[in-house]
């Protein structure tokens, strides 16, 4: 045993050193190709080209700085001082609705609670076992009185019971919990210390992004108002008269579902008083949804849930604004072509009255407009970098898992719809689609994921940066494994992009990548050369793409200026309606194109500049950014421009998931400009 002992170990340190010179001579044989490629003409040209796009109108226009351009606006904007000044007098009669409530407050037992429950982080975990001894004591009153309580439900209440009365003393918070938890130790390896802390060259010309990191390190130690008296005895009396209710609704409507209740009360008591945590929700929108549609198909729920949790957030907002004197309304360099874009949406559907039932031009505009809604909350809701870091990293998490089950499927030939491929490209086997459900809908995801991986690839450690580096590997192989040809082209241009502004080796990778990639799988081949082909064209203008479009153009020409309405031509909103329109719907396979026949040269020219204002805004920024948030700031822009593309290609925004992530990334790119304290500009009644 001791001798098999002895080689197995003379075996693993054979292994392990062999790795390890392999991975030495990998690294070295890295840097002399650097060497070569930072001496080559190649590098030299895309040095030169960089240098003159940037000094270019084009380069000069999208490298302008947002924030300066945001100055002007505020100073020089008629509507923005007539906005002003009519709302100044609602401004005063906010402070003193305010000042109403702080006086009606005082002492006010309602008050004190509130104020406690609007604390979550400071709870102390004493409380909370105590608030759950009178829950439990409610919950057991309830079903004794209807004589429901079997011994099961005795033993685990007595375990329960157990456990809140170790726990009834413990001062320690929530958050100091979570905190220490392995979970959150966890959490924060995914995070890049280089971007989530500032460095000390940064901290100097940006003084706000240091004494953000501060504020939140002191909110560890809060605590909340605690319930004391008379108002700790209401809380636990109304505690045990809710455990009362859910028993007797637990045998009543014979359904454990009706335990549940606490918990969502609880989930919305905490998106009211912290609405930050609903972004969580937009950031993990695909496996979120995909949960609800599998697990929680219940009343409808995955159906609604994020028009539910749209109102709740502009709720919560409002209520912060009725109830904090040092509210602000934050403003961002998109706000004003996004509010002109739905002003003319807004237009077009008043002036018109072609419609057949009028729920079909309110669900045209309900599929365009509901969705960008998020962009105003996300705005008001994001108070520092970090916030946005965190976000990001947990989509790139989300996305890299959505990732790698799709290059699962994949391997193991997971069955799809024989529409997914022409007949002529036998040498497709599946194409992935993940969780989400169309593959063209997973490489847009990941032509908004990709460049993402690639930045936070740049900071933080050597295990950080491999992790990262490994993610995009992961979505890059997925995104092959896609065979959407669109997806395909946004994402080769947003690594161009991000390979010209930030790291110049990412345009040569890429290029050695199409090159090799049709040779390690010719199927990548076979699609594009189909793509070329005289068959395609012809398959194609006859029921294919370039017939839906031809159709579109033909719907401009009949009615160039408005369109012919709203939710009348292609799309979600005119597959719904289709039993009440004379003309058969589909789906165009170009947003811009759908837009124009549905809306005119009108709406469509406004959308184009309302994309342009998103690309021109996140460039701007990328451009101007702290040196530690640069790349991310990048990857972001680059990724949201991919996306822009591949709408000319595809419904993107025909998907609230993608609708929702672009116009949440909008909201993220702006808190990486730094340059001002506090880093959002507001809009103060001066």
């Amino acid at each position: 045993m001791t001798l098999l002992n002895t080689i197995q170990t003379l075996q693993l340190i054979i292994v392990n050193s062999f790795f390890v010179r392999m991975l030495l001579y990998l690294y070295r044989g890295l840097l002399q190709l650097e060497k070569l490629w930072l001496a080559g003409r190649f590098h030299h040209f895309l040095e030169q080209s960089a240098k003159v796009s940037s000094q270019g109108v084009v380069g000069r226009y999208f490298g302008s700085d947002p924030l300066e351009r945001l100055h002007r606006q505020r100073s020089s904007s008629f509507i923005l001082g007539l906005w002003s000044k009519v709302t100044k007098p609602l401004e005063q009669l906010r402070l003193k609705f305010i000042a109403f409530l702080e006086e009606l407050s005082r002492g006010s037992l309602f008050a004190t609670i509130v104020r406690h429950m609007a604390c979550p982080e400071g709870w102390q975990l004493g409380g909370l076992a105590r608030a759950g001894l009178a829950f439990i004591a409610g919950l057991t009153v309830g079903l004794l009185l209807l004589g429901a309580l079997t011994i099961k439900k005795a033993l685990a209440f007595a375990l329960v019971v157990a456990l809140f009365l170790f726990w009834r003393n413990s001062t320690v918070t929530i958050l100091r919990i979570w905190r220490q938890s392995v979970p959150a130790q966890v959490a924060d390896f995914f995070v890049p210390a280089q971007v989530a802390s500032p460095s000390p060259d940064s901290q100097k010309d940006y003084p706000e992004e240091s004494s953000s990191h501060e504020s939140r390190r002191d909110r560890y130690d809060v605590v909340a108002p605690p319930l004391e008296g008379l108002s700790a005895y209401t809380m636990y009396g109304l505690l045990l008269l809710f455990g009362a209710l859910i028993g007797f609704l637990w045998v009543r409507m014979n359904s454990p579902y009706v335990l549940a209740l606490p918990f969502i009360l609880l989930i919305v008591q905490l998106l009211f008083f912290r609405p930050l945590l609903g972004l969580w929700a937009l950031a993990l929108y695909g496996p979120f949804d995909w949960f609800l549609r599998q697990y929680v198909d219940r009343f409808g729920l995955p159906n609604w849930w994020d028009e539910a949790l749209l109102l709740l957030m502009a709720s919560a907002i409002g209520a912060h604004w009725l109830s904090q004197r040092d509210f602000r309304w934050k403003i961002h360099p998109t706000f004003y072509a996004l509010t002109a874009f739905i002003a003319v949406m807004l237009f077009i559907f008043l002036i018109d009255y072609t419609y057949p039932r009028i729920h079909v031009p309110i669900d045209g505009l309900r599929v365009i407009v509901q969705h960008m809604l998020w962009f105003y909350l996300a705005v008001q809701l994001l108070r520092h970098s970090k916030d946005s870091l965190n976000l990001l990293v947990g989509f790139t998490l989300a996305t890299t898992i959505i990732a790698l089950y799709g290059v699962y499927q994949y391997i193991t030939g997971a069955p799809m719809p024989s529409t997914w491929v022409d007949q002529a490209e036998v040498g497709i086997r599946t194409r992935a689609y993940s969780i989400i459900g169309s593959p063209n809908v997973l490489g847009s995801l990941l032509v908004l994921s990709t460049p993402l991986a690639l930045a936070l690839a740049y900071r933080g450690t050597p295990t950080q940066r491999l992790f990262y580096l490994g993610c995009a590997a992961i979505m890059g192989l997925c995104m092959v494994v896609t065979f959407s040809r669109g997806a395909w082209l946004g994402l080769a241009l947003a690594i161009v992009l991000f390979g010209a502004i930030y790291d110049r080796r990412l345009i040569a990778g890429l290029l050695i990548g199409a090159i090799l990639l049709p040779i390690a799988l010719p199927s990548v081949a076979d699609r594009v050369s189909y793509l070329l082909s005289p068959d395609y064209f012809s398959k194609s203008a006859q029921g294919g793409r370039i017939d839906r479009w031809n159709m579109a153009l033909e719907k401009v020409q009949e009615k160039p200026l408005t369109g012919i309405g709203l939710g009348q031509f292609g799309g979600a909103a005119a597959d719904h309606n289709k039993d009440f329109l004379s003309h058969p719907t589909l789906y165009t396979d170009n947003y811009y194109l759908k837009t124009a026949a549905e809306t005119g040269l009108i709406g469509f020219f406004s959308f184009i500049f309302l994309m342009i204002a998103v690309m021109r805004m996140a460039f701007g920024v990328a451009a101007h950014a702290p040196p530690h948030l640069k790349a991310l700031a990048t990857g972001v822009a680059c990724g949201l421009t991919g996306v822009v593309f591949h709408n000319a290609v595809e419904n993107v925004f025909e998907v609230p998931m993608m609708v929702v992530l672009f116009w949440l990334f909008t909201a993220i790119a702006w808190k990486f400009r730094g340059g001002e304290s506090p880093m959002d500009v507001r809009m103060d009644h001066r």
